[in-house]
């Protein structure tokens, strides 16, 4: 680092590098400012690489950082981009925070797959990753420093000034059709990935998951289709040719598409060295890893026009991260990794195909503000029922500020809903899952054995018709979970409707260390999957004494709520502070709904059987009259939608009252202090 340093300011001098810092303030952001640092290389530079990709080939001058921000989170360069409470080198951003949460958030603003950032010794040392061979003429390189008060704002700020620079929104929640309803997974941890039922072959059992899902009124919108459908080397597992193994669908995937009824998503992995596309396009390899890379853009074009013709709509581009380190041309370039992004991103375009990323470092994520065709991407590891959720519920929720930030959705990966589905590790908490997958406002994915899938509790995400019934944003920690507590993993999200306020959803999960016999057993788990304790991701109370929610310290909220217990089905008001329910088992939880009161004095709790109780594509119209609430809802014709609501000043609950959707796919109902109609 100090060699490249000093090499970075001879160039100042002899190449006329030059840098300036730019930036502002923006009143409308409560105080937060922020501050760009750009470097110029007119005339480029040869013979950069260092051998190391830790040591620099070029490093800027340092940014020294008060010691009052004394804690860091950074995401690691591994799948899924795992939190890190500990300084390692990363491609960005690093997050400083103080006791106080005031918060610094510095990144790359560009070239995110060649940056390399580090926080050491009480100063932001960056510059250049140490495999770039050269840099090439009027290269400039910018990065971006914000300050602000409180994690989850700050770095909504620092996405939002990204996707402003390059004219990114946000992905709608219902932008494709694996977002919008509810669909079936076969990926690792599902029942059928790489597995079939007993005498069938796959495309037969995905026939018959379908007819079972039918018979027991499951909605799926979808299905996924893994690593298991095309062709790949022995071994390694590279891919050789990315079209459907015939004595596992032998008309084709379009004709076991027609016979599904539903649309695919696909998804696909890294080249072997010895693929079929090697006689039509260019390609560099590593015999290292195995692993080959095109040259072109031609064959992710000729991939998109074949998915498009299978039925597919959406790409799922796994093992990013593990191209990325196992290719050294997608480390050794300056734009070699964008351009790779950009090739997928446009031919799914073209084809009008979304793409889900997966197993993707940190620079995927920030590089994703320049790829709109990317809609989801995954934030936790691969699901296994049976394995701790000290592995996954922490992490998910952390890595999904991340993607909240650059735009796009986390998926939570599939899960399974009831236990016993295989004899060893089985899924005891289908409830706790199904409810973090909804909240996480991106896609929910069950994998269930047929016969096994649980229809109720899958029925609380959905409408009838299968359309996901989401809150506003993904759910992710209060800020308080980043410093020291004795206090549940709580989560927060909302939906704000308005001129009426916003309805909270706060989840709160008993992930205390426990006994020493559970403490051992995470720490195993910890070491196998991520190869570092819990501790380093998560801030992991040995034991919880702490179950008091401050409504304006936590959540951000003034004045009084409704507090509704949706496992108890009690409701109280609560102004200033209120208790979590008791949890006194590990990985259990409680759920709690925080409704806004009305200027009459009245709550509208919204629909208790669904996880989101006021989604807004179930309540398309809240009017707030003298005693009651007036309400118009959408659904399936038919369907049955109950309501709840809260009168303050008789602290009793409203309701139940029923609504059935009519024929035009809506209804509308009051509920108030006088008699329901």
């Amino acid at each position: 680092m100090i060699r490249s340093f000093w090499i970075a300011l001879v160039l100042i001098s002899v190449v006329g590098l030059s840098c300036h810092a730019d930036g502002g303030r923006d009143p409308g952001q409560g105080g937060i400012d922020h501050r760009v640092y750009t470097h110029t290389f007119p005339e480029g530079l040869a013979d950069t690489a260092t051998g190391d990709f830790y040591t620099p080939a070029l490093s800027y001058p340092p940014i020294p950082v008060d010691d009052r921000y004394s804690h860091v989170l950074t995401f690691r360069m591994s799948p899924m981009a795992p939190p890190s409470l500990e300084a390692v080198p990363t491609h960005g951003p690093v997050i400083l925070y103080s006791d106080e949460m005031e918060v610094i958030v510095f990144s790359p603003l560009d070239h995110f797959f060649v940056s390399l950032i580090d926080f050491a010794d009480g100063e932001l040392n960056y510059g250049v990753e140490g495999e770039v061979e050269a840099i090439p003429p009027d290269f400039s390189h910018s990065f971006i420093l914000v300050r602000g008060r409180g994690i989850n704002a700050t770095l909504e700020r620092w996405g939002a000034l990204l996707r402003d620079r390059y004219g990114r929104e946000r992905t709608d929640r219902y932008a494709d059709t694996g977002l919008a309803t509810l669909g079936y997974w076969t990926d690792n941890g599902a029942y059928y990935y790489y597995e079939t039922e007993p005498g069938m072959s796959e495309e037969e059992t995905l026939l018959a998951v379908k007819a079972d899902a039918d018979a027991l009124g499951i909605p799926y919108g979808y299905m996924q289709l893994d690593s298991w459908w095309y062709f790949k080397e022995p071994g390694r597992g590279g891919l050789v040719l990315w079209e459907p193994q015939p004595w596992m669908f032998p008309d084709g995937l379009s004709a076991f598409q027609d016979r599904l009824g539903l649309p695919l998503i696909a998804h696909n992995r890294w080249f072997a060295t010895d693929n079929a596309y090697r006689a039509c396009y260019p390609f560099v390899q590593s015999s290292d890893s195995g692993m080959a890379f095109p040259l072109t853009h031609g064959v992710f074009d000729e991939f998109m026009r074949n998915a498009g013709s299978w039925g597919v709509f959406t790409y799922e581009q796994d093992w990013l991260i593990s191209q990325y380190w196992g290719v050294p041309y997608l480390c050794n370039g300056v734009g070699h990794a964008e351009q790779w992004m950009d090739w997928i991103d446009d031919a799914a375009a073209d084809q009008g195909l979304t793409v889900q990323l997966c197993m993707a470092g940190p620079a995927h994520f920030m590089n994703a503000v320049r790829t709109p065709a990317a809609t989801t991407v995954r934030t936790s590891i691969d699901y296994m029922a049976g394995v701790p959720k000290t592995m996954y519920w922490p992490q998910f929720h952390t890595v999904s500020m991340l993607a909240w930030a650059v735009g796009l959705l986390p998926f939570k990966d599939n899960f399974q809903t009831t236990p016993g589905q295989r004899p060893i590790l089985s899924e005891a908490h289908g409830e706790q899952e199904a409810l973090i997958s909804t909240l996480s406002a991106g896609m929910v994915g069950p994998g269930d054995r047929i016969g096994w899938a649980d229809p109720v509790l899958l029925g609380r995400t959905c409408r009838a018709d299968g359309l996901l019934l989401k809150p506003d944003r993904p759910a992710t920690p209060i800020d308080a979970m980043f410093l020291e507590h004795e206090r549940p993993y709580i989560t927060s999200t909302r939906s704000r409707r308005e001129g009426l306020g916003t309805w909270t959803y706060l989840a709160a999960y008993n992930l205390a260390q426990g006994s020493w016999a559970q403490r051992t057993l995470d720490n195993i788990f910890s070491l196998i999957l991520y190869g570092y304790p819990p501790e380093a991701m998560f801030v992991y109370p040995e034991t919880i004494s702490d179950w008091e929610v401050d409504l304006f310290g936590d959540l951000g909220i003034e004045g009084s709520v409704v507090v509704y217990d949706w496992r108890t089905g009690e409701a109280a008001v609560a102004q200033g502070f209120f208790e979590i329910p008791r949890l006194e088992k590990r990985a259990d939880y409680a759920y709690l709904i925080l409704t806004p009161v009305l200027p009459n004095g009245l709550a509208l709790i919204g629909e208790v059987e669904k996880f989101v109780t006021l989604a807004d594509r179930r309540f398309s119209r809240i009017e707030s009259l003298a005693d009651a609430i007036r309400v118009q809802v959408e659904g399936m014709p038919g369907e049955v939608v109950t309501l709840l609501g809260y009168d303050t000043s008789r602290d009793r609950i409203l309701g139940p009252v029923d609504i059935t959707i009519g024929p035009e796919g809506e209804a509308w109902a009051r509920i108030g202090r006088q008699k329901n109609p």
